[in-house]
């Protein structure tokens, strides 16, 4: 069973592919104050035309933007989700359960989340920082996956990847959950902390080049 979950992550991790990862970084850092994030502040930050940040931002398919075209959520969200995020003081949210323990190593910051269990309903926290997890409540929280589609990208993800990423409140959930989604496996919280430092280090060094 390990071995098989070893080669779905490297699959989720494959697929979790970023086009500009650069402004992937930028989106994510300028949400993560509590501030919508507009087309020209990507492009003076970037040293990008706006031209190049359209295209860019166009890869970016779930993006959620406000009445002004400013971005308001991209995997990090300024709207409200069943996940809250709490970073500097500030309640944001994210778009799931991954995302919970990706973000918190591209800001380099610890973090509050909160979320709940879609089988039992219990509330579900913990810890998480730049290094790993702690404070888990329950203590056997586990995460469902899936393996999204080749298409998914960093922010094509929403429907076909992050509506199966949950947070799962104990293994008889966990079962449950499996029953009703065949497609989804089930990784530990510490599984899925390390694919997601991976997907996040493999974005942050292209950034980066």
């Amino acid at each position: 069973m390990r071995y098989e979950n070893l080669k779905r992550l490297d699959a989720v991790q494959a697929a979790l592919h970023c086009e500009h990862p650069d402004v992937w970084l930028f989106l994510l850092r300028t949400l993560s104050n509590g501030q919508p994030v507009s087309r020209a502040s990507i492009a003076d930050a970037l040293g990008m035309s706006l031209h190049d940040v359209e295209m860019a931002l166009g890869t970016f398919a779930d993006a959620v933007y406000d009445d002004n075209g400013d971005v308001v959520a991209c995997g990090l969200s300024l709207l409200p989700t069943p996940h809250a995020f709490k970073v500097c003081g500030k309640k944001l949210y994210i778009w799931c359960a991954l995302d919970a323990l990706m973000y918190p190593v591209a800001l380099d910051q610890t973090v509050q989340v909160e979320s709940r269990c879609p089988v039992t309903q219990n509330q579900v926290c913990m810890t998480v920082g730049p290094t790993g997890v702690s404070d888990v409540s329950p203590a056997e929280v586990v995460l469902s996956m899936v393996i999204p589609g080749k298409e998914a990208g960093c922010c094509n993800v929403r429907s076909s990847f992050c509506s199966g990423v949950h947070f799962i409140s104990s293994n008889e959930a966990a079962a449950t959950w499996m029953s009703q989604h065949p497609e989804a496996f089930i990784v530990s919280i510490t599984e899925a902390w390390q694919l997601g430092y991976a997907v996040v280090q493999r974005r942050m060094e292209r950034a980066a080049g």
